[in-house]
């Protein structure tokens, strides 16, 4: 992406005379009066004005100079919490979804059941206590 500042051919931290001038020459040089008939000279007219509009005004400056800082360290990407409707808590591990045609509709149920933690952790805890006091027994 080209910045403005390459649009004027200045550093980020020129002051406001040096792209003034740099703005003043290249509008010599691209404008489409003087420079004939090339095919590009009006484009490049056209990126010089929208550089130096930015550029020299310092609020819209200050504003372009933070976007750059932004696009240049985005930092990290916000984390969005998923997205649950009212079924996603019963919905079967993708790789159980595979072959779900063929399986008993009380199965599905079951594993609908077991997919959700908050059902199936005390399930398992259940289990494992009675699992131990058969054995003790």
């Amino acid at each position: 992406m080209r910045t403005h500042y390459e649009d004027l051919h200045v550093t980020e931290d020129a002051p406001d005379e040096v792209i003034r001038a740099a703005y003043r020459a290249l509008s010599l040089k691209h404008h489409p009066d003087t420079s004939g008939d090339r095919p590009q000279s009006k484009w490049k007219m056209q990126r010089i004005n929208d550089a130096y509009a930015v550029l020299a005004d310092t609020g819209k400056r200050a504003d372009y100079d933070a976007m750059l800082r932004r696009q240049r360290n985005p930092g990290p990407a916000p984390v969005q919490p998923p997205v649950r409707t009212a079924r996603s808590s019963r919905r079967l591990h993708p790789h159980a979804q595979r072959n779900i045609q063929h399986t008993p509709s009380w199965l599905r149920v079951g594993l609908g059941w077991l997919s959700d933690a908050r059902l199936a952790l005390p399930l398992v805890a259940i289990l494992w206590l009675v699992v131990l006091w058969m054995v003790r027994r």
